[in-house]
């Protein structure tokens, strides 16, 4: 099989535990680019979140955005193909927060947005003062999600978290009886909610009609939950060897974790 494309989950799978991309990975990304395979990060994470990647990288394809809620073309900066709640939505899943006290962030067309700094936004923000000027994200604290959600064009993903992970599971489970929305977790204690059908694996599906490609010509890595629906409709389905036993289980197979250079390994086998 000839392989045309090679989708990658970010967290837990391109990058290592400290948020950074191995030489190794960015070498044998280079290396398969110049031969024309195409290469496209889908993730959980906003655009604005993806971009620091997508430009160290030096990829021109879109990224598949908030679990497929969204695809964002970096080179004329829009999005399109995005599926947003509605504001009745956003409100119903903000009472639900309310309710079992979790913490969340909600991530509009514009930005993330926080009202309360947690434990894993200060680690993100000192990521993010790592970068350079230029590439760091923009995250908005605001007084108000209600009012956030009145004023804003869109809403596509609300990032919920606890360390009560009985209270997450439960919202989860509210989540789910309302039958309108996709919770995915995409780590132990977080769980990503978006407007039902918004997975990684039908971002994928839009991204490659639009490409005419064909998905038994895709090549995806994952290691989460909200990865199986990309790992799953792929050619090949491949899984971090830090995921758990179930996402392995959806995958074609398993390779080394995150923090050990088996990416560039698998594709110099896959490629060259």
């Amino acid at each position: 099989m000839k392989y045309k494309a090679v989708a990658f989950d970010m967290d837990g799978t391109l990058l290592t535990s400290n948020r950074l991309v191995l030489p190794e990975t960015v070498n044998m990304i280079k290396k398969i680019s110049d031969q024309g395979v195409k290469v496209i990060l889908v993730s959980g994470r906003h655009h604005s979140v993806i971009y620091p990647y997508y430009y160290q990288l030096n990829l021109s394809t879109p990224a598949i955005c908030c679990n497929g809620s969204y695809l964002y073309n970096f080179e004329n900066e829009q999005l399109f193909a995005g599926k947003p709640m509605t504001k009745d939505q956003a409100k119903t899943l903000l009472e639900l927060v309310n309710q079992y006290k979790i913490h969340t962030l909600i991530y509009t067309d514009q930005s993330m947005t926080y009202e309360v700094l947690d434990d894993h936004l200060e680690s993100f923000f000192k990521w993010v003062n790592t970068l350079p000027t230029f590439l760091q994200p923009e995250i908005k604290k605001v007084n108000s999600f209600e009012k956030l959600i009145d004023e804003s064009a869109s809403i596509f993903k609300f990032a919920t978290s606890s360390h009560n992970i009985s209270a997450l599971q439960q919202f989860s489970n509210a989540v789910e009886a309302l039958d309108m929305f996709s919770c995915e977790w995409s780590w132990s204690n977080r769980a990503d909610v978006a407007v039902k059908g918004n997975t990684k694996g039908n971002g994928l599906t839009h991204w490659a009609k639009h490409e005419n490609i064909d998905l038994s010509e895709i090549i995806a890595f994952g290691d989460s939950y909200n990865d199986i629906s990309m790992l799953s409709v792929a050619g090949l389905g491949i899984a971090m060897g830090n995921a758990d036993d179930e996402v392995k289980a959806k995958a074609s197979y398993a390779i080394g974790d995150n923090n050990s250079p088996s990416i560039a390994i698998e594709l110099e086998k896959l490629f060259l």
